[in-house]
């Protein structure tokens, strides 16, 4: 296993150029097409965020373009993809690297072209080495500091090197740092990854702009409401901003608000990150969103197949089971999104079959056959201040998305799950219809490679649309 710093990114992956470089379909599904004329937003988020995400831990233009390309060509739906770190001339200077990204905009117009969404990552601090700009900043007093009586501000080590924070409280730091924004938002992107560096904000909790020490919540509600509120006032209500909801960062549940990071207000793309590439991480991270939704977060995903690499079992990073399995669990998320560190490219893992992508491209148009129905829940649902998701207990972690979809995770090699059914319906299985259970019973099922435990309830509309 490599050593990684608590919070991810810092694998380097291999990537490479398109090996499907003929006949590339274009990205036509009218659930999942963002630019589509048959589409009117009138909800605070856009319909884009519920398609398919795809990225890869370090990139370039030419593997960005190359991974989009390879997931149409293998008639997988892809509707946003996510350009990480690094892609910045330095942490975080909003100016691309010529090197990696020598035409930024021209990556964004290319993705668009295709239907295809682009978020960019970055964080809240900027580096030591990064020079005028840290200089110019903290000259100006714009970072947070350990204390009032502090003469300098707070170095903090992170997974990307040393740097500091952005001081929220200061207008005119904020003003700064929207004029450093706008380097990026000039190529038309749709919205941020927003990586987890205020957590560090318990390391310097005072304002020299609030003359005071400030909470680590309130801290981090501002840091992504001003990447939300700026990005949407210069390029529209189309944009988003995907944060995480909780996260407990592999240790024994801390409670409080101290795990909680983006506002609930704006919490419409969430991801949990960043877990192991194995069956215990998958679990870790149905844990974050079983607490993501008793929190009240709306809607959130996971980076299928795991963040980090697992070397020591599988030639790729991750074996082809719990890829699969990762997967189809992401496809009833609201957030379905695969990429990390190590490979993740389902066909990857055929060894010469078409076993692996067959089963992602299903789980994939399931998912974008589901967008109507996800739209119509989030509405539902955020009206009321609730959770897509409803999670039962966080031993099985079964769960309810929307009110029409039952499932029940499969947490291990081998597909054998215990299903216990919601009382008060009865349950038709997604993969065979003429399977109906009793609500309130229980049953325990093996559940080949291409299956998964799925059910609409019986009587809804699901019964008759939802088909894989």
């Amino acid at each position: 296993m490599k050593n990684i710093v608590l919070y991810c990114c810092g694998i380097l992956l291999l990537t490479s150029i398109s090996s499907c470089e003929k006949d590339k379909p274009e990205n036509t599904d009218p659930h999942n097409n963002p630019f589509g004329t048959d589409y009117t937003q009138t909800t605070p988020w856009p319909k884009w965020i519920f398609s398919p995400w795809v990225w890869e831990d370090e990139g370039t233009a030419t593997s960005a373009k190359a991974i989009v390309d390879d997931y149409l060509a293998h008639d997988i739906p892809v509707g946003a993809i996510i350009i990480d770190s690094p892609w910045e001339t330095g942490y975080n200077t909003f100016e691309a690297d010529e090197t990696l990204y020598p035409n930024l905009k021209g990556v964004v117009d290319y993705m668009h072209g295709k239907n295809v969404r682009v978020m960019m990552w970055i964080t809240c601090m900027i580096n030591t080495d990064v020079q005028p700009l840290y200089d110019t900043a903290a000259a100006r007093g714009y970072f947070m500091k350990e204390s009032v009586n502090a003469t300098s501000p707070k170095v903090i080590s992170w997974w990307k090197g040393d740097g500091s924070l952005i001081d929220f409280y200061n207008p005119e730091a904020v003003a700064w740092w929207k004029q450093q924004m706008d380097k990026a938002l000039a190529a038309g992107i749709d919205g941020w990854k927003c990586d987890g560096t205020d957590y560090s904000q318990l390391y310097a909790p005072y304002s020299p702009g609030a003359g005071s020490n400030v909470t680590r919540l309130n801290y981090s509600h501002k840091y992504y409401q001003i990447f939300n509120d700026y990005t949407r006032e210069k390029l529209g209500t189309d944009r988003v901003v995907s944060g995480r909801p909780i996260d407990n960062y592999g240790n024994t549940f801390l409670q409080g608000d101290v795990v909680a990071f983006m506002p609930k207000e704006i919490g419409w793309a969430c991801w949990v990150g960043d877990q192991d590439a194995t069956f215990n991480g998958l679990k870790m991270a149905l844990n974050n969103m079983y607490h993501s939704a008793n929190y009240g977060y709306l809607s959130f995903g996971s980076d299928i197949g795991g963040y980090r690499e697992d070397n020591d079992n599988a030639p790729y990073g991750r074996s082809k089971e719990l890829l699969i399995r990762w997967a189809q669990l992401g496809a009833f998320c609201p957030i379905m999104e695969n990429g990390g560190g190590g490979e993740h490219r389902p066909w990857v893992f055929d060894n010469g079959n078409t076993e692996a992508v067959d089963i992602y491209r299903t789980y994939a148009k399931l998912h974008s056959k589901m967008v109507p129905y996800l739209m119509k829940t989030a509405e539902t649902k955020f009206a009321a201040g609730q959770s897509m998701v409803h999670y039962f207990n966080s031993t099985d972690y079964s769960y309810l998305l929307g009110e029409d979809i039952f499932v029940a995770p499969i947490l291990g090699f081998g597909g054998t799950v215990t299903i216990n059914f919601p009382s008060g319906s009865n349950w038709v299985y997604l993969f065979d219809k003429s399977q109906v259970f009793t609500g309130g019973t229980s049953q325990t099922i093996t559940y080949t490679l291409d299956k998964y435990p799925v059910f609409v309830k019986q009587g809804s509309d699901l019964e008759t649309t939802l088909t894989p």
